[in-house]
């Protein structure tokens, strides 16, 4: 080639295209041989397969390509070279110099070398008018093409810098541009609503950029791959980019492509992927043709909807008519280009006109979306605010009549239980259930109004959440529905406090529990607690059907149910949970496995005043209270009642807060009151029995034993009429009464405390209290005055036979009658306890002259510790000789013994009588204490109910048929 006289080079490089000496088969410059040597000369195409003139059925092998170029030595003294590819290694040698390489040329696939590297040679020429360049090349692994397959560009040095320049920063421009739209598809997909085409679309044109990066070699110039990993990225990114691009537009495409065409070509692209990463560089080359097919045949499909898309021009379309007329020459052009291996500049103007207007149609299309959803966000709001005031008024109005409904249903089940038929009972409590969860229901709804005008106020205080979450599995243990279900407080009793709203945190727990207890059919529900940091983590856990991983994203937004198939509920406890949790400054988050179960935790700040967190777990909790013993407090009770005229109203109190307690004795310093406190529920049952009570206050929330807890106990030995129970909670809620109640409380109050509510409460039980006390001692009155007339005639009828036959016996049958009489009526004693031993005299009195009217059939034997005296409730144990005597012996023509113990045994006395009489079924026993007097008389009812309101617990009997019946019961010293 002869540029002597062709000047224009000095402004611009020259591309080498045209007809090369070709050596196949031979390196010229290795093996040391000239060109006129060689026999095997030939002249080939540049650029262009070197199979046409060796006429190989493919394009592996090895060969050297020359030309000598003349040039003018005054044109300049630096000349340069440009490869950007050549298949598949090559090195330049000028002058027989090697300057360059790309991989290693070799005559054996064993010994070369590929690579994909462009490369860039400069070098200088000193007075020398004959450039000769000799390029070696070797492909062992482009089946389809193999030596110099782009054009080469020569010239000098400045002139070629810029045109390298120049292509590089045309093809960054290009880049950039393309970026732009990737990235702000990638924004509209995060602040969106995540509509998937957007990043589908940022992926495709991200792919578009590797695709360009490749096409001009600048990846491989940055980045020195491996040809291996050169080729697998170039068709990864070519099977990538048909893929995303197909699922952009999948939407449009006709429904028979959308549901059988996408899912073949999704597998297909899966396997070619696949193909691609496992096969080496040979074999993905010979699948080149077949790779770009299937790239474009979603380029089609794209091309093919915007037409369709433009047949009606309107100013938004017209965009799109140019974003597909560019983007259309812009494929015709590569085409032509690659086909014809014409080489030119890069100028992707096309391409880029393509994009642009595309986004311009597509911004349209968006902000015009974006309007109508404005205009119809404004109408959802309005409809939102009538939909909420339309609940909210059809709460208030629905409150009441449920209620009644309620109320009704409810007294119904009651006064007719004993008439109903068993599914007709069934179906009101059943009605009952449903309506409370509509109370529920409508309840939250009041809430959810009350968070929207930010009505709700916390008020933190150092509470335990033991006592809370044990308050709460109360109340849920009776609204169970007969399920399966364990509830397990497995929070430890000793666990530290939390600064919460003692209310709201019952509210959070019911609401969890609640809802878990209707979406767990069998298993086990519990709480349990942990410490991180300065935080308590509570965990509730079910074993239910667990949720849909979709709808945990927004189970605590308002109105959103899970899909558990359970049906009510407005789905407002969990959103209302949620905003609970975050108003004490704690998170709430769920985890869940369908058919396995949910895990519901949230966060509450610990109480500052819990010191040493880390030990805290391992020691006890120690109640920091002073208890006075037992007989201390007998004794100041005792102290007190003598200084008084007035009988006291006997008050104890246990709240496990001393402040709560300071209030309640200054409330009740009064001289009519006698309070007592304690922080320990345990305490508290045992000074029960310590003396007779008139009243008790409890607090519902206290550590190890909350208040319904301590009332179920007490009701165990103590009716609602033996002794009141008055509490103390911090909830007024519906259901929190109910529980109350049920568990056998008398009333309760809220906190705070009204004083005047609290004292007007407190006196109205004590005087049910005091009058039910005063009929049982006005009974037994009445009981001491009764002398039943066949005993008196049957008794003188004894002392006028013994007035015949022994007047020594007369007399002193004479004198235990007046004494039996005087006892009888002695009238002191119908107000309290009386000494042991004027119970025993009565008794004594009794025997003896049951003893004279019987004789032989009749037995007693005394069983008695010595020196053992304390006070005993009137008339209790004559009244069970006198049934062991009537009921046991008499109606044994041989008659028998009865038996009377009194026996020490500790803190108290157990006193027994018993006779080896006929004995009781077990149905008589059972009916005997029934209440019933027509069953048992008035005498064993009346010494029963005395026993169980002074020591809490009353008579015990055994007895069998045939052998006889024992009574005893046990009294405090």
């Amino acid at each position: 080639m002869d540029l002597r006289e062709w000047g224009f080079i000095t402004n611009s490089p020259l591309i080498l295209d045209g007809e090369w000496e070709f050596y196949p088969g031979e390196f010229i410059i290795k093996e040391n041989v000239h060109p006129s040597q060689i026999d095997s000369q030939e002249y080939v195409q540049v650029p262009g397969n070197w199979n046409v003139s060796t006429g190989k059925k493919n394009n592996y092998g090895y060969g050297s390509y020359r030309l000598r170029i003349y040039i003018d030595p005054s044109f300049g003294s630096t000349y340069g070279i440009r490869v950007p590819y050549i298949s598949s290694s090559s090195e330049v040698y000028v002058n027989g110099e090697l300057l360059s390489s790309s991989g290693k040329p070799a005559a054996t696939k064993n010994q070369y070398k590929p690579s994909n590297s462009p490369y860039t040679v400069y070098f200088p020429i000193e007075n020398e008018s004959e450039i000769e360049l000799v390029i070696q090349v070797a492909n062992f692994d482009n089946l389809g093409k193999g030596g110099i397959a782009r054009s080469i560009k020569f010239g000098l040095e400045e002139p070629l810098r810029k045109s390298i320049n120049f292509t590089k920063n045309i093809t960054l421009i290009s880049c950039m541009l393309y970026l732009i739209h990737a990235l702000y598809s990638l924004i509209l997909f995060f602040i969106g609503n995540r509509d998937k085409r957007f990043l589908y679309f940022s992926v495709t044109v991200i792919c578009i950029i590797l695709g360009t990066l490749v096409g001009e070699r600048l990846l491989f110039e940055w980045f020195p791959l491996n040809f291996e990993w050169g080729i697998k990225i170039k068709y990864l990114t070519v099977i990538f980019g048909g893929y995303f691009l197909l699922q952009c537009i999948r939407q449009q495409l006709p429904e028979f492509l959308h549901r059988k065409f996408v899912p073949i070509y999704n597998l297909i692209s899966g396997m070619l992927v696949f193909l691609i990463l496992i096969l080496s560089a040979e074999y993905n080359l010979k699948f080149t043709l077949f790779y770009t097919m299937v790239m474009l045949i979603p380029c089609f499909l794209a091309l093919l909807l915007m037409y369709n898309v433009t047949k009606h021009i309107d100013k938004n379309n017209i965009y799109l008519l140019l974003a597909l007329i560019a983007g259309v020459g812009s494929l015709i052009w590569l085409i032509i280009l690659t086909r014809l291996q014409i080489e030119m500049e890069p100028y992707p103007f096309d391409l880029m006109i393509a994009m642009i207007c595309f986004a311009i149609y597509w911004f349209k299309r968006y902000f015009y979306i974006l309007e109508e959803s404005r205009v119809l966000m404004g109408e959802l709001q309005k409809a939102n605010e009538q939909k909420d005031e339309f609940l909210l008024t059809v709460a208030h109005e629905m409150k009441n009549p449920l209620h009644g409904i309620l109320n009704i249903s409810h007294a119904i089940t009651e006064r007719e239980k004993d008439n109903l038929q068993t599914k007709s009972l069934r179906d009101l409590k059943l009605l009952n259930a449903v309506g409370r969860r509509m109370s529920l229901m409508l309840n939250d709804l009041l809430e959810l109004e009350r968070y929207k005008e930010n009505l709700i106020v916390i008020k933190p205080m150092d509470i335990s959440i033991y006592s809370v979450t044990e308050a709460v599995m109360n109340i849920l243990r009776f609204m169970t529905d007969g399920k399966n279900v364990k509830l397990e407080n497995k929070i430890p009793k000793n666990f530290p406090n939390v600064r919460a709203d003692e209310n709201r945190l019952n509210q959070i727990l019911f609401n969890l529990l609640h809802n878990a207890i209707k979406h767990t059919n069998e298993g086990e529900i519990s709480v349990y607690a942990t410490i991180k940091e300065e935080w308590a983590e509570i965990y509730v856990c079910d074993t239910g059907r667990g949720i849909d991983e979709e709808i945990q994203e927004k189970l605590f937004e308002p109105y959103v149910q899970s899909t558990s198939g359970h049906e009510g509920g407005f789905g407002l406890g969990l959103s209302i949970c949620k905003k609970l949790v975050e108003l004490h400054g704690g998170k709430m988050s769920v985890s869940s496995i369908p058919e396995k179960g949910s895990i519901f935790s949230f966060s509450l700040k610990l109480s500052s005043s819990t010191q040493n967190l880390n030990s805290v777990m391992k020691e006890p909790f120690q109640f920091q209270e002073e208890h006075l013993t037992l007989n201390e407090m007998a004794a100041s009770m005792a102290e007190r009642r003598q200084s008084k005229s007035v009988e006291p109203i006997r008050i104890l109190a246990v709240d496990d807060d001393p402040i709560n307690l300071k209030v309640l004795e200054n409330i009740f310093e009064l001289e009519i009151y006698h309070i007592y406190t304690t922080q320990n529920a345990q305490h508290a049952l045992s000074m029960l029995s310590a003396h007779e009570w008139d009243l008790m206050i409890v607090d519902v929330m206290m550590p190890y034993m909350s208040g319904y807890e301590l009332t179920t106990n007490v009701r165990k030995h103590y009716s609602i009429l033996e002794l009141p129970i008055l509490l103390l909670t911090a909830h007024h809620r519906p259901e929190d009464i109910e529980i109350g109640f049920q568990v056998g409380a008398n009333d309760y109050v809220t906190k705070p405390v009204n004083s005047l509510e609290l004292k007007a409460r407190v006196q109205s039980l004590t005087k049910v209290k005091k009058s039910i006390s005063e009929r049982l001692r006005m009974e037994a009155a009445w009981l001491q005055a009764q002398i039943k007339p066949h005993f008196i005639i049957n008794t003188f009828n004894s002392i006028a036979s013994l007035s015949r036959l022994n007047l020594d016996k007369m007399d002193e049958l004479i004198h235990e009658l007046s004494n039996y009489i005087r006892l009888s009526i002695d009238f002191q004693n119908i107000d309290g306890l009386s000494p042991l031993e004027d119970e025993l005299q009565l008794v004594q009195s009794y025997l003896f002259i049951q003893k004279q009217r019987f004789g032989e059939r009749l037995h007693v034997i005394w069983n008695t510790d010595e020196q053992i005296q304390f006070l005993i409730p009137p008339l209790t144990i004559q009244p069970l000789v006198e049934n062991a005597i009537h009921h046991g012996l008499m109606k044994r023509i041989e008659g028998g013994e009865v038996r009377i113990s009194i026996k020490d045994v500790g803190e108290k006395v157990l006193i027994s009588v018993a006779d080896n009489g006929v004995g009781m079924r077990k149905e008589k026993v059972a009916q005997l204490l029934n209440g019933d007097p027509a069953n048992s008389g008035i005498g064993i009812i009346n010494t029963d109910r005395r026993l169980r309101q002074l020591y809490g617990q009353g008579l015990r009997i055994k007895s069998k048929v045939g052998e006889g019946t024992e009574i005893s019961f046990l009294v405090n010293k």
